[in-house]
């Protein structure tokens, strides 16, 4: 009985010191960041390309990224990102997007997203989304109604909603 309750002590003693160590790793990745924040090179950067990963981290996705940094007076160089994007403080994410980054002065590799170069204003989208009917192209009800038939056939949409939609369509000619 003395072997049993060694190896489960050791267990969890063994446990405890993991536990122990992940937190102090994660604390230690977090000053390194905020430590870039206050004290890395001003550069640029463009997103070259967003892949979401199977990782959630509060719930929120962990996004594999490729960029493009720039940083004054060196050429420009790709770095691979593993980061949770709302923490880059954009509304809408796409490549091409320009990033203001900051850049490890030991290790270029090393790079915090600070924000988009330019603010980006959803207001811009909203007014877009309300100007006049007659500067927005208008859609082809044929094809709508050819698509919505399409969704219908194929099971996508209920009865309902076709027949709403359908109806919609039709209201608009």
């Amino acid at each position: 009985m003395e072997a049993v309750d060694l190896i489960v002590g050791g267990s969890w003693a063994l446990f405890i010191a993991m536990g122990v160590g992940f937190m102090l790793w994660v604390v230690a990745a977090s000053r390194k960041i905020q430590h870039i924040r206050e004290h890395g090179l001003p550069a640029e950067a463009t997103l070259l390309s967003l892949e979401p990963t199977a990782v959630l981290i509060n719930k929120v996705r962990v996004y594999n990224s490729l960029l493009q940094v720039r940083v004054p007076g060196r050429p420009p160089y790709e770095v691979r990102l593993n980061s949770r994007t709302h923490d880059w403080n954009v509304q809408v994410l796409e490549p091409g997007l320009d990033l203001k980054v900051r850049v490890a002065p030991d290790d270029p590799n090393q790079v915090v997203v600070m924000g988009p170069l330019i603010p980006q204003n959803m207001s811009n989208l909203t007014r877009l989304l309300q100007q006049p009917e007659g500067s927005l192209p208008t859609p082809d009800p044929v094809k709508a109604l050819k698509d919505l038939q399409r969704m219908a056939s194929e099971g996508l949409i209920t009865d309902e909603e076709f027949e709403q939609k359908k109806a919609e369509i039709l209201a608009r000619l």
